[in-house]
């Protein structure tokens, strides 16, 4: 059995100081004044142990009334001057009237009792409460797994744990209305885990993976429920304001990181955008550069165009002038031939005006040229040449080296001859031309016109000399 100097020794070393168990009551204060303005009656603590929530209430200015089997705890809270008494809790409220008190407490009481007494507990309790009261019942939290497992075990008197919802159940079905769960002192309980940023990649996964260790290691370590007895209690909106998830800190270090890490990254998008304007402009240049490359092309395409064009041209040009240059060729050579043609005539012009034979001619020359100029009358004119030549040929007759060289002469030129004969007639021709024999004629029609005309005067002049 433990006694309770023991028990007295335990609630001191692991129960906390005062001040902290008085800080951590200090929530319901609200619920209980909404309470007492109410219903103006009587407060029960139930196992006031130290006397913590009596001393709190009493700072508050409520008088309320303590409960305790711990010979220890009620010398204290009586030396303290505050009003504990010793008592059992079933047995204490079975004397109480009905409807008598607005507030029946127990801090920590519930697990001690065993389920059987707690039910008993919690009906006499419902019994005893004004229809505007209500209980409160606070409990280590079985859900905090570190309590379940190991702190709740501490105290050698516990019963076993009771889990919410079934303490929550057990006072609805001992006949309060409405109750409201408030997990409770999760704020006093050294909590090291912090959320990662959500802005980091994959802090939505660590972020499960702590909140799942948060609300199964860290959960808060004690629970309370207020059952109200009736469901239109105004002070139950006032609890349910109690109960406020504790959400955890995001870690301050990796918040700074992620801040830090932001400015870089607008440093690096304020970078990136400059080098994005730097690359449009490039690109910008490049196209204006392609344009003008392909300007160029099309400029080039034309010159090359107009360049084919113009040696095309000059290709045509070029024939020309080598056409041109060979008819000039051609043509100096005419001029060369018609050169060496005029003067191979001016040589022979040239000679034959040197020769004996134009010399021995330029009388028969004169007497025509005077001939020429008498014209007057062709008989007149005839009869001068015909007696011109007459008095030559007698001249001629009589110099027989003249004659001679006459005759030759003559002799190349039939024609002269021919007319000769046909002024002078064959009898005084023949004298001088019979020094050169007739040249042969082949065919007389090889001949013009002309020459077969002459030709038979001189034929019909030879036959008419023969008869």
């Amino acid at each position: 059995m433990v006694t309770d100097d023991f028990y007295r020794a335990l609630e001191d070393r692991f129960r906390g100081s005062r001040d902290l168990i008085k800080a951590r009551q200090s929530v319901y204060l609200p619920v209980v004044e909404a309470l007492l303005q109410r219903v103006p009656k009587k407060i029960i603590d139930i196992g006031c142990g130290r006397a913590e929530w009596l001393e709190l209430l009493g700072e508050r200015g409520l008088s309320a009334e303590g409960l305790d089997l711990n010979d220890e705890f009620v010398a204290s809270g009586q030396h303290a001057g505050l009003s504990v008494i010793k008592g059992d809790a079933t047995g204490y409220l079975g004397q109480q009237p009905d409807q008598s008190h607005a507030l029946v407490s127990a801090f920590h009481v519930v697990e001690h009792l065993g389920f059987e007494k707690l039910l008993t507990f919690m009906k006499e309790a419902h019994r005893v409460l004004d229809d505007g009261g209500a209980m409160l019942l606070e409990t280590p939290n079985p859900a905090n797994l570190v309590v379940g497992a190991c702190n709740f075990y501490l105290d050698p008197t516990h019963e076993r744990p009771i889990p919410s919802i079934l303490l929550s159940f057990a006072a609805e079905f001992s006949g309060f209305e409405r109750v409201v769960v408030v997990p409770v002192n999760r704020d006093f309980v050294q909590n090291d885990l912090e959320l990662m940023p959500t802005e980091l990649s994959g802090a939505s996964v660590v972020n499960k993976v702590v909140s799942a260790l948060d609300q199964n290691f860290m959960q808060a370590p004690d629970y309370a429920i207020i059952a109200f007895k009736k469901a239109d209690n105004e002070a139950i909106a006032i609890a349910e304001t109690l109960v406020t998830p504790s959400a955890l800190p995001i870690s301050q270090k990796e918040t700074e990181d992620v801040n830090a890490l932001f400015a870089r990254v607008l440093e690096a998008e304020k970078e990136r955008v400059a080098l994005q304007g730097k690359a449009e402009r490039a690109a910008a240049e490049a196209a204006y550069s392609r344009q003008r490359a392909l300007e160029s092309e099309a400029r080039a395409r034309d010159i090359q165009r107009s360049a084919e064009e113009a040696q095309w041209q000059m290709r045509e040009i070029q024939g020309q002038l080598d056409l041109s240059r060979t008819r000039l060729l051609e043509a100096a050579a005419r001029v060369t031939a018609a050169e060496q043609a005029a003067h191979a005539a001016n040589h022979r012009v040239a000679a034959m005006l040197n020769s004996s034979s134009w010399r021995l001619s330029s009388p028969v020359r004169a007497i025509g040229l005077a001939g020429r100029k008498i014209g007057a009358s062709p008989g007149v004119a005839n009869r001068t040449v015909k007696l011109g030549l007459q008095h030559a040929m007698a001249y001629v007759q009589c110099r027989p080296v003249l004659k001679q060289r006459v005759a030759n002469v003559l002799a190349r030129f039939p024609r002269v001859r021919a007319r000769i004969v046909r002024y002078t007639g064959l009898q005084a021709a023949q004298a001088v031309v019979s020094g050169a024999a007739l040249p042969a004629v082949e065919t007389v029609e090889r001949m013009t016109a002309r020459g077969r005309s002459v030709y038979y005067d001189l034929l019909s002049a030879r036959n008419s000399g023969t008869q």
